[in-house]
């Protein structure tokens, strides 16, 4: 049995389009969780009534992805877990034969596919490690022209590909080896929560994999750009987050490097938009009263 776990926060449409898309499965064994944010507009009840072969779980706190996710994976009776985005719309039949593929290979560990966005471009659903040294994405993007086995047209391009991180937006995985690693790190509200799972993977040396044989649509933002506010908030939470991954994987005297470099190249970003941009006013008013834990 697989379970998909979804995370919303006031998606219902593209969520009511991926729970079609999953119906499209031809598959008896599959159980879905939605794990609600706190949607709050009273939308929820009637999409329950809608949609009666999904559980629902309705909080009363918008705890952010990683907990929504490890919330939902407590529910879960399936051995393998699939983290899907609400904003996702997969092909028929995708999900029999990614499971099919993947039983045959023990190795495999964390799990993606293509996903291209709604005009067909690819989203490249995942990337290189942030670290100390290539915190900015100059410095990242040089880095894969100097070794093109690590670029991510190379990790999209190939059949099959090693990336060093896979997007949460889809990741399947073992229920036993998402429980030795201890779940999503819900010390990340939002971003780089998948990043920080694939880092754990790799330093037990698994696999983390792209299966590009198998496609999906990924509509970004539908969740995190629906309306001006949020997106103040979730930019302002890639932002955190990437000080948090920062701080969890550098010494001190290497996380004092980065921030050096990280934090100097968003201030003189929000400084030169932050009179013709509302988004970065509001980010900068956010990040002034963050913590960082």
């Amino acid at each position: 049995m697989i379970s998909i776990i979804i995370v919303n926060y006031r998606s219902w449409k593209r969520l009511d389009a991926c729970l079609k898309s999953i119906s499209l499965q031809l598959m008896d064994n599959i159980e879905v969780i939605v794990v609600d944010n706190n949607s709050n507009d009273d939308h929820a009840q009637a999409f329950i009534e809608a949609h009666p072969q999904v559980k629902f779980i309705l909080q009363d706190i918008n705890g952010g992805f990683a907990q929504a996710c490890n919330k939902g994976s407590k529910e879960a009776k399936g051995e393998w877990l699939l983290f899907l985005n609400p904003d996702t719309f997969l092909q028929a039949n995708n999900l029999r034969f990614l499971l099919d593929r993947v039983s045959t290979e023990p190795s495999w560990k964390l799990i993606g596919i293509n996903q291209l966005n709604d005009i067909g471009r690819d989203t490249h659903p995942h990337g290189l490690f942030l670290t100390w040294w290539n915190v900015l994405p100059s410095i990242r993007s040089i880095q894969q022209l100097l070794n093109p086995s690590k670029s991510k047209q190379r990790w999209s391009k190939d059949a099959i590909s090693y990336p060093d991180w896979i997007s949460g937006s889809f990741v399947l995985i073992r229920k036993i080896d998402f429980e030795e690693l201890g779940g999503w790190d819900e010390r990340f509200w939002m971003y780089y929560e998948d990043m920080d799972l694939s880092k754990r993977a790799a330093d037990k040396g698994w696999l983390r994999v792209m299966y590009n044989e198998l496609v999906c649509t990924h509509s970004h933002g539908g969740s995190s750009r629906i309306n001006p506010e949020t997106k103040a908030i979730t930019k302002t939470a890639v932002i955190l987050s990437a000080i948090k991954y920062l701080k969890k994987y550098n010494s001190p005297f290497y996380f004092a490097l980065a921030m050096d470099m990280y934090v100097m190249s968003k201030i003189i970003d929000i400084m030169i938009s932050y009179p013709f941009s509302a988004t970065k006013r509001a980010m900068a008013k956010k990040l002034l009263k963050a913590r960082i834990d």
